[in-house]
């Protein structure tokens, strides 16, 4: 049993950070004081569990089910405890087992000495769903940057994935559309608004998000435009209420979310009207909604779960 406390206290970091990475503004401090204010005083049930990959350890969640092995991937600069409302909810509607975790650098998660890299980061993931018996019948789940990494992470193991939600995802359409200098120079991205002079001195989380956005868009670009969906069931969750500060750019991030689902064969929009970027809070049930259909959709039959290799 995890209690779920001080979600606030160890997220305060994020909210300078935020104005100044477009990466993160959708995940900002504003979204996290409102969003910790909604925490219930229960417990749920789950496992916590680290694990082993590489030279690095992965924080794991997991309220074990049936069948269905539901990963969520939280958004940029967030971890696990993101999806604190929605996980008990979908093991208690579904019967599957629900994942959450913690990226390498956020939470209880270890941060790696190396700079990121997309395909490792995904490969870590990888490697602990096999030592949990994890790895088959993935359900991906994946919230703004997050929605990049489930992207990735289908396109390099397509054959244990079985479906996707995409929730406000960010996209290789959208950087297409805005360009990776813009982005790059843009006043909310890019420029850590602290001290990075003397990295001794600096938070874990702080080390984690300079990590993070490394060498900036251009090298994830790299990795990313060699990505492709699988043909199975998709679906894109949109934000209804703008939150980004330019009209043009918002208007740029709804093309984007078209465009992609224009992109996937098997690909629907969904809006969500009530809410802005940070839907996992605002409309949760329009995500557990949408995992539920991904799941019918699927068609999945029970199976056994064999050591991984």
């Amino acid at each position: 049993m995890i209690k779920i406390k001080n979600f606030l206290h160890q997220r305060v970091i994020c909210i300078s950070l935020a104005l100044a990475l477009f990466f993160f503004f959708w995940t900002s401090g504003i979204s996290l004081v409102q969003a910790s204010s909604l925490l219930p005083d229960q417990e749920i049930e789950a496992v916590e569990s680290l694990v082993q990959v590489g030279k690095n350890r992965l924080n794991f969640k997991i309220i074990r089910g049936e069948n269905y092995n539901v990963l969520l991937e939280a958004g940029g600069g967030m971890d696990s405890r993101e999806w604190y409302k929605i996980a008990p909810e979908l093991a208690h509607k579904t019967g599957a087992t629900i994942v959450s975790y913690d990226r390498a650098g956020f939470g209880k998660s270890d941060l790696p000495e190396t700079p990121l890299d997309m395909r490792e980061e995904v490969g870590w993931l990888w490697q602990g769903l096999k030592k949990l018996e994890l790895e088959k019948n993935l359900i991906l789940v994946g919230h703004s940057f997050g929605g990049w990494m489930i992207r990735l992470f289908a396109s390099e193991y397509p054959e244990a994935v079985k479906g996707m939600v995409f929730v406000d995802p960010f996209t290789n359409e959208f950087v297409d559309q805005l360009g990776v200098e813009y982005l790059d120079n843009h006043p909310m991205a890019g420029k850590i608004p602290f001290d990075t002079s003397h990295p001794e001195k600096l938070t874990k989380i702080q080390r984690a998000l300079v990590r993070m956005v490394g060498a900036g868009l251009g090298p994830k670009m790299e990795t990313m435009r060699e990505t492709s969906v699988p043909d199975i069931p998709v679906l894109v969750i949109t934000s209804g209420k703008p939150f980004l500060p330019k009209k043009e750019e918002q208007e740029a991030w709804r093309v984007a979310h078209e465009q992609f689902v224009s992109s996937i064969k098997s690909a629907t929009l969904i809006v969500a009207e009530e809410s802005d970027h940070m839907i996992p809070q605002r409309q949760p049930d329009l995500i557990i909604e949408a995992v539920m259909k991904i799941i019918q959709s699927a068609r999945l039959v029970p199976t056994s779960h064999e050591p991984g290799q």
